[in-house]
């Protein structure tokens, strides 16, 4: 009997775990991408939220006694999610799920919610709030930086509905780009920052949206901008992150911009020089640790996306480091590490948490197949 009770439980645990990892499928190497499953997962996760206008930090932080105003009046394209870049970067979210996965049984849905999102007369409202507030910098520059990709995503997608999408929101789009050709060669001093100031989060997708737009101008202020303010940066201690409260890993962010404005050569060069530690067994243990809290919530939510952005980051990495040049060894532990991040995130998103929800579904889909 009790042989049979242990081999009953075997049985249910593997299930648990088979379903648990149902929304993942893996690649020759090892590494998690996202499967059927998933994308029909966090499709879900991202209509909710965007459908969602309350709780929203406006009613927190931004309405004033007596305004009558609620999300949806300000921003009819993005006003869910509880802010206004989580409810861009879950448009992203969905229009990659639709490119990727246009079978899933939310695709319907997930297309009746982008025909509204992106209609004109909605982006040209939140063309004139971005442009009317905080002096033309609105959420600058990660909410703007979201923006850049979701045009960027829909410019590099063969599809008639996203060639309409993408005329309607280029208003919008083209503001922001303008926006980030004058601000970076103004300023005079860039730090490292995992958080909504993140220079290189914003530079990143300023450069891929140049890249799909052939806006040379602005490729060449990111390149320059990159460049002079993290080309010769080494030795940055990635152990020591995160920093503060941030959903960002620092570090990763320079590197995925850096692979992007390098050469391959040069890139690899860098690389080495100012991430030594991703490159040595003992170094990339402690460099990629996975820092626990019991706690996933609120501010701890925290921990979830930062991980999820070094699996982004790395991700990214693996596309631009030159072929044979990592070390087997290496590159087996990065991703073992990545896996790991992966799971630990997982272990709070999708539990009715909308702390949580409202925008680790995107940096979910983004962790695995952003690069796609």
């Amino acid at each position: 009997m009790y042989k049979l009770f242990l081999l009953a439980l075997f049985f249910a645990f593997k299930m648990f775990a088979q379903s648990e990892q149902s929304i993942v499928s893996v690649l020759q190497d090892g590494r998690y991408t996202l499967s059927n499953e998933g994308a029909s997962y966090f499709a879900k996760l991202s209509l909710d939220c965007t459908n969602k206008s309350s709780p929203h930090f406006y009613f927190k932080a931004l309405r004033k006694p007596g305004d009558k105003a609620g999300p949806r009046d300000l921003w009819p394209s993005f006003y869910g999610c509880y802010d206004w870049h989580s409810g861009v970067h879950n448009h992203w979210c969905m229009v990659k799920l639709l490119k990727l996965f246009p079978n899933i049984p939310e695709a319907k849905e997930l297309k009746e919610k982008l025909e509204l999102s992106f209609s004109k007369e909605n982006i040209l409202a939140e063309l004139n709030y971005v442009r009317s507030n905080e002096e033309g910098l609105f959420e600058f520059p990660y909410g703007q930086s979201w923006l850049l990709k979701v045009a960027d995503e829909l410019k590099r997608w063969d599809n008639p509905d996203a060639k309409r999408w993408l005329t309607n929101l280029e208003p919008l789009s083209n503001y922001i780009a303008f926006v980030h050709l004058k601000v970076w060669p103004q300023v005079e001093k860039l730090e490292l920052s995992g958080s909504h100031d993140s220079p290189a989060m914003g530079l990143s997708f300023a450069y891929d949206y140049s890249v799909s737009f052939n806006d040379k101008a602005l490729k060449k202020v990111v390149v320059s901008t990159a460049n002079k303010y993290y080309g010769n940066m080494s030795n940055v201690p990635i152990a020591k992150e995160p920093f503060d409260y941030d959903f960002m890993s620092a570090s990763l962010l320079v590197s995925d911009l850096m692979r992007k404005v390098l050469s391959e050569k040069k890139y690899w060069e860098w690389v080495n020089k100012f991430t030594p530690e991703l490159f040595s067994l003992n170094g990339l243990k402690e460099g990629l640790k996975i820092k626990k809290t019991e706690k996933h919530d609120g501010y701890e939510s925290h921990w979830d996306g930062y991980h999820l952005n070094r699996i982004w980051c790395l991700n990214g990495m693996l596309k631009s480091i030159p072929e044979n040049s990592l070390k087997p060894e290496i590159k087996k532990q990065w991703v073992s590490q990545m896996n790991d991040m992966w799971d630990y995130a997982q272990e709070s998103i999708g539990k009715g948490n909308y702390d949580i929800d409202h925008w680790l579904s995107s940096f979910s889909v983004f962790a695995l197949i952003g690069y796609d």
